[in-house]
């Protein structure tokens, strides 16, 4: 008897291989697992998957220019757009381009600030200018960056600094050696001293709230690993620095930095003052007639700079205002009472840039007459110069003094001492452009340095 079982299928018999040519990428791709090692993975895309995709970005791409002119040609103004076809295609042009066609477009201008609000509020992020800390308190990024980043007078970084500026065009010189030592000397031929006054940064001494880190509420200030190198090889040259950074920072202590703003809260910048009246007075550079000023205390309240420079929309709930009392400089002469003005026919002339000018100009929201220059004149008793600019403290206050000595304004007669005043991460970050002070005479400068 006989019976019949199903068969079961040959474990060796070849399988039937499959119609058509392997799918590049598939597992039958003789090549499969190789580009798996490499980490290449295949899509297949169709043509009509694909054409719709690059018409998609392709309209997208082009839907903004072309809103852009048409929003100018509605409200009547010259599309920045042509300025593409109007110059050469030379690479300055080009970046230019770039540059006016942001700052024109209006698309991203309305966009931009929604998008920062969010990425503040739910990301905890700045951005290339504004760093998060604590909340209420906003940092200036390239001053984080001096602080906490490698010794500014590294060859390395001197030589990547410099390579990085010609890439882009804009030559730069990055060691502050040359310009501080060949400006002292031609101060010191005219008989006149001059003081360094670098102003330590916001994130040096304010750097519990931004890290968040209990051990740096107390104990050394932060600096640049090759801020004191400087400092020191300075003296050694015979140049005087008045250094404002504590010995020691401590816990509790009031804050010396307003909390949204890249600048100094009155309080501290009236007692740097002080420190450095004291300083000139012990060197005997406190010289002119004696001058009676005195405070008057005045509220003013805005949100800082930093905040600005978020770009968040109008009417942001994110940051408040923040208030501040400032003591305004008068003097009483010739029965008028006169706000503090800078002196020409002073002695001392104080090099500035915007720590001179956060309480003296009306602009900056943060009131007027009581600036650095105006509480100086207040702690000496006697008048002062003025010569300041917001921004580029390593060249700026210079490049000003230059041209006004080689338009026939001698702003250094009668001078004994020039302070200069300029943020500290203008010292890892800044352009020290050196300038020919032997053209520097009245009348002879001969055009730009």
């Amino acid at each position: 008897m006989s019976s019949s079982l199903p068969s079961s299928p040959d474990p060796v018999a070849p399988r039937k291989a499959p119609i058509g040519p392997p799918r590049r990428g598939g597992p039958t791709d003789p090549s499969h697992d190789e580009d798996l090692r490499r980490g290449i993975l295949h899509t297949d895309v169709t043509r009509p998957v694909a054409a719709l995709l690059v018409g998609a970005f392709v309209l997208v791409i082009a839907a903004i220019p072309i809103g852009q002119a048409l929003r100018d040609k509605l409200a009547g103004d010259e599309s920045v757009l042509l300025d593409l076809f109007r110059h050469a295609p030379s690479k300055e042009n080009i970046k230019q381009f770039e540059d006016d066609l942001n700052k024109a477009s209006t698309p991203r201008e309305w966009v931009r600030p929604k998008v920062q609000a969010l990425i503040t509020r739910w990301g905890g992020y700045g951005n290339v200018k504004a760093v998060l800390g604590a909340p209420g308190w906003l940092y200036y990024a390239p001053g984080v960056t001096a602080v906490s980043g490698p010794g500014f007078l590294t060859p390395a970084i001197l030589a990547s600094r410099s390579k990085a500026a010609l890439d882009e065009g804009t030559p730069l010189s990055p060691d502050p050696r040359p310009a501080i030592l060949d400006f002292a000397s031609y101060l010191r031929g005219r008989g006149i001293a001059l003081v360094l006054f670098p102003v330590p940064d916001k994130s040096s001494l304010q750097a519990v709230e931004l890290t968040g880190r209990a051990r740096d509420a107390a104990g050394v200030p932060a600096q640049n690993p090759d801020q004191a190198r400087l400092v020191a090889a300075l003296r050694d040259a015979g140049v005087l620095v008045f250094d404002p950074t504590p010995a020691a920072l401590v816990a509790g202590e009031p804050p010396r930095f307003l909390r949204q703003d890249t600048h100094w809260r009155p309080e501290w910048m009236e007692q740097v003052a002080g420190d450095l009246a004291r300083f000139l007075s012990e060197h005997g550079l406190a010289a002119g007639p004696a001058r009676v000023w005195r405070g008057v205390a005045r509220t003013v309240s805005r949100v800082g700079d930093v905040t600005d420079m978020l770009a968040l929309p109008e009417g942001q709930t994110l940051y408040a205002p923040e208030s501040a009392i400032i003591h305004e400089v008068h003097e009483t002469r010739e029965g008028q009472d006169k706000l503090f003005e800078p002196s020409d026919a002073a002695p001392v002339l104080l090099l500035g840039d915007s720590f001179t000018n956060v309480f003296s100009l009306e602009p900056m929201g943060w009131g007027e007459g009581a600036g650095l220059g105006a509480q100086l004149a207040r702690a000496l008793g006697r008048d002062v110069d003025v010569l300041s600019q917001n921004d580029s403290g390593a060249f700026a206050t210079r490049q000003l003094l230059w041209n006004a000595l080689a338009g026939g304004e001698d702003r250094l007669a009668g001078k004994r001492v020039v302070v200069w005043e300029f943020a500290s991460r203008e010292l890892a970050v800044g352009d020290w452009k050196p300038l020919d002070w032997t053209r520097a005479r009245a009348g002879q400068g001969g055009g730009a340095p």
